[in-house]
């Protein structure tokens, strides 16, 4: 449902007064801030599932869930390319022209964000994994992925609740079909015992 609410306003010409609006609240922060953020925004990146999945293996010997944080990632981070393509949604500066852009030039296309994205089905994947005490902390660095993307001037929030959906959508999907084939696996030896 966020997908979809996310989409109809990045497809809405003009874009709408109240997201430029935010967006220029957001984005209007210390350097500091976005020095602080800058860090946490690489969790969105291609690589950061990888070096997930190396924590999975080694911490929770989980191949499949490891493997489910690279296939997650890289459904992601090229799913939100294709879906950028399909949008044709400009990112903020095309659309307010006093944005501070902190990160590229800030062209292109923001609809969805890639790095949301990412977060989001990084998040999903390692919730599989934590203990409930630490499962807000993770959920907590996939949103401040989202924020720290528009604090950069690169996407406008409509673009940041898409990724996070998107992700959160690929991220469920995969942890449902390695909990298959955990129990699956877990079934295996009592067949053969049988």
């Amino acid at each position: 449902m966020a997908f979809l609410v996310s989409l109809a306003v990045a497809a809405k010409r003009p874009v709408p007064d109240w997201e430029l609006r935010l967006t220029r609240t957001v984005n209007d922060v210390p350097g500091w801030v976005a020095g602080v953020l800058y860090p946490v925004m690489q969790l969105g990146t291609v690589w950061a599932p990888i070096v997930v999945a190396v924590v999975l293996v080694v911490w929770r010997r989980d191949v499949w869930l490891g493997a489910a944080a690279v296939v997650g990632g890289l459904v992601a981070w090229f799913g939100a390319k294709a879906i950028k393509r399909a949008v044709e949604r400009d990112r903020p500066l095309a659309f307010v022209s006093d944005l501070v852009v902190r990160e590229g030039d800030g062209t292109g296309l923001g609809f969805v964000s890639g790095h949301a994205a990412v977060a989001a089905v990084t998040a999903v994947v390692v919730l599989a994994a934590l203990p409930r005490r630490w499962c807000p902390a993770a959920l907590a660095l996939a949103f401040a992925v989202g924020i720290a993307r528009i604090v950069h001037g690169v996407h406008l929030p409509a673009d940041v609740v898409g990724g996070w959906a998107f992700g959160a959508l690929v991220g469920i999907g995969l942890v449902a079909l390695v909990d298959r084939a955990h129990a699956e696996q877990a079934a295996e030896p009592a067949q053969l015992s049988a």
